[in-house]
């Protein structure tokens, strides 16, 4: 009685196990990319931060971005109606290994920032902006305003929503 009872639960975990397996592997897996440091302090974190996402999208990653802390001043628009990343130019050798590496003819990689942002989204890159960022920096009046950010398709998300995008990601990556 005892054996077949041990048998029985062996076999009902075994069998947890392999679903649970088989739900995790056609499941994509979740990168969580945090955009903290903005363009004014360093260059060099964002444009390695949208080389990352692209590559996580090429992985077939789920891709969520979290911009945060000074990297939302990157987004707001300034007097001249652009922000500070938008006809940011990426450097012609970047592009080159960008093509190389992603195997895509040259013209295929964007020029400018604004436009490979808007590329990584269109590939399924989901943006969220953190909301209390926004407003201590003045750059919203309140929640749920982007009407001083030039990204429309960013998602404002409170505090609790920023610590579940990052306890919910399976990778995390901080720029």
């Amino acid at each position: 009685m005892k054996r077949r009872l041990l048998a029985g639960m062996l076999l009902m975990i075994t069998g947890l196990i392999l679903s649970h397996s088989a739900v995790s592997a056609t499941e994509p897996k979740t990168m969580l990319i945090h955009l903290k440091t903005s363009l004014k302090h360093d260059d060099a974190q964002i444009c390695v931060a949208y080389n990352a996402i692209w590559a996580a999208l090429e992985e077939g990653m789920k891709v969520d971005v979290l911009v945060d802390a000074d990297a939302v001043n990157t987004y707001k628009i300034g007097w001249l109606g652009k922000d500070d990343i938008e006809t940011y130019k990426l450097p012609e050798r970047m592009r080159e290994v960008l093509a190389r590496q992603f195997t895509v003819p040259l013209e295929r990689v964007p020029s400018v920032y604004g436009e490979y942002l808007v590329m990584l989204h269109e590939k399924g890159a989901q943006f969220y902006i953190d909301e209390e960022m926004l407003i201590t920096a003045g750059i919203s009046k309140g929640p749920g305003d982007l009407s001083k950010i030039s990204a429309k398709f960013f998602t404002p998300v409170t505090l609790p929503q920023l610590i579940r995008l990052r306890t919910d990601a399976g990778f995390y990556l901080a720029y």
